[in-house]
């Protein structure tokens, strides 16, 4: 991708990095926030967990024998999930909580870094209150929304889609084979395998953590840099991209990236 406008010029789609975000011995990863709070009261039996990190948590750690939901002695089992661009994990217990209830959120160090730095050893407690928020679930952006972060952001010199004096088509031998034209991007992405690693898709439907795209977009430091396992370099050249762009995406994958 290159930056539209003026900067479209100053990047071509490859520049030259070197750097690494991650130097010296493997810090520990550590909570910097939680929801609920440590001791809070009045949790909605609707709760959804999540558990902020100085660092992006790798989503093939955040898995119960990592984050453990119990009462008493007894488990609550959830589903898991990782939001990259908050550095936060997330985990939505399968039904509602009892109420006025007191449960304990247990941190091991399973779970890990994409550096792959360890985790903490915590407990959070918390007290329910009578029922749940009731809060909406969010809602799911067209793909129409990210297709224009595209076509303002990937064309340039020519990299994923053709530049805007000559149309902002399809290229047709696009940067990394990847064309980000209207007519390709969505085959292009959706349940495609990266070529650059064997492990993501490009755009894995219902699950951004785990999708390429996004890890190539986030930078590793907020001045920019790749994420660990990222190959090549961050997208776009030049500055990331805004947190509400990177939000716009990451809610269409993870809404099941619609057509």
């Amino acid at each position: 991708m290159a930056v539209a406008g003026a900067l479209s010029s100053t990047f071509a789609c490859s520049y030259p990095t070197g750097d690494s975000p991650y130097p010296g011995q493997c810090a520990r990863m550590l909570p910097v926030a939680s929801v609920p709070a440590p001791n809070a009261t009045g949790v909605p039996t609707d709760v959804v967990f999540r558990i902020t990190f100085n660092d992006y948590p790798d989503p093939d750690s955040v898995r119960s024998d990592s984050i453990l939901l119990t009462t008493g002695f007894f488990w609550v089992p959830g589903t898991y999930g990782v939001d990259l661009i908050g550095k936060a994990a997330v985990v939505r217990p399968i039904r509602q909580l009892s109420a006025d209830l007191g449960y304990t959120l247990h941190l091991r160090p399973a779970l890990a870094s994409l550096a792959g730095c360890s985790g903490p050893t915590e407990e959070i407690e918390f007290l329910t209150g009578a029922g749940p928020s009731g809060a909406p679930a969010p809602e799911t952006p067209p793909f129409a929304s990210v297709q224009a972060i595209f076509d303002a952001k990937c064309g340039g010199g020519g990299c994923h889609l053709a530049q805007d004096d000559a149309g902002g088509g399809c290229l047709a031998q696009a940067a990394a084979g990847l064309s980000l034209c209207a007519a390709d991007a969505w085959n292009a992405l959706v349940s495609v395998p990266s070529s650059q690693t064997d492990e993501l898709r490009l755009v894995q439907p219902g699950d951004s953590a785990r999708s390429y795209l996004l890890r190539k977009l986030l930078p590793a430091t907020t001045d920019g840099g790749r994420l660990p396992r990222v190959y090549g370099q961050r997208e776009p050249p030049g500055a990331p991209l805004p947190e509400d762009q990177l939000r716009l995406v990451a809610a269409w994958i993870d809404g099941g990236a619609p057509r």
